[in-house]
């Protein structure tokens, strides 16, 4: 993970848009109406940033600039970006979707029109959110800022594709960081952990496997908002 961190008045996107005193700091979030979005903008919002969502799903949140856009419409995202100092990309086709065209369509094309837009915008500061789904299964545990990304699936893939633009785009002047949490748990949220304690509820027996001495990393959604806000 790549840390950041803005001046109490710098302007944001994120796929959510906030602004802040003056002079103005504007945040904007493509893919703020999804699990992750939503919680990051309340915590912009609840600093005082004025925020600024682009989603296909608009949320329900209160004093937030929605923008109804597909991140593969280049002049609505451009339009979005405009007077926007930074943006945090949270859009991504996601592995339940099974849908190999789309991740590649979404998560690659779409990060580039977003890079692109940005750039044509002036933003300042780009935060793309990837997976730790760009290292397949490591050749060695535990993963590090070293360990080399080899995606085993077409949704890791073309999240690595996204990488490669923001480290192009990065090269090029744009100031993009680049975050790859692992699998996100929090409150209303337990993903695929649901069917876990749904077996335990119903008195179903768990797999265990490797005598419970396997260990797996999760993040929770306030610390990664809390870090991604930084």
């Amino acid at each position: 993970m790549v840390k950041i961190g803005f001046p109490s008045d710098y302007p944001v996107w994120v796929g959510i848009l906030a602004r802040i005193g003056e002079p103005r700091c504007e945040h904007s979030l493509p893919g703020g109406a999804g699990y992750f979005g939503e919680l990051l903008s309340q915590q912009l919002l609840a600093k005082g940033h004025e925020v600024r969502v682009l989603d296909l799903n608009l949320p329900d949140l209160g004093d937030v600039e929605a923008v109804c856009a597909d991140i593969r419409d280049f002049d609505a995202v451009l339009d979005a970006c405009r007077g926007i100092d930074a943006v945090f990309h949270n859009v991504a086709q996601v592995p339940l979707a099974k849908d190999r065209g789309q991740f590649w369509s979404v998560n690659r094309d779409g990060t580039r029109i977003l890079l692109d837009a940005a750039r044509q915008a002036g933003v300042g500061k780009v935060v793309y959110t990837s997976s730790s789904a760009v290292f397949g299964i490591p050749e060695a545990v535990p993963v590090t800022i070293d360990t080399r990304p080899n995606p085993g699936e077409d949704y890791g893939r073309a999240k690595l594709a996204g990488e490669d633009l923001c480290r192009a785009a990065n090269a090029g002047g744009l100031d993009v960081s680049i975050i790859r949490p692992r699998t996100i748990l929090g409150h209303g949220r337990l993903g695929i952990m649901q069917i876990l304690f749904d077996w335990v509820a119903t008195g179903r027996d768990v797999p265990v496997f490797d005598g419970g001495h396997s260990t797996y990393q999760f993040v929770h959604a306030d610390d990664l908002a809390a870090r991604t806000r930084l």
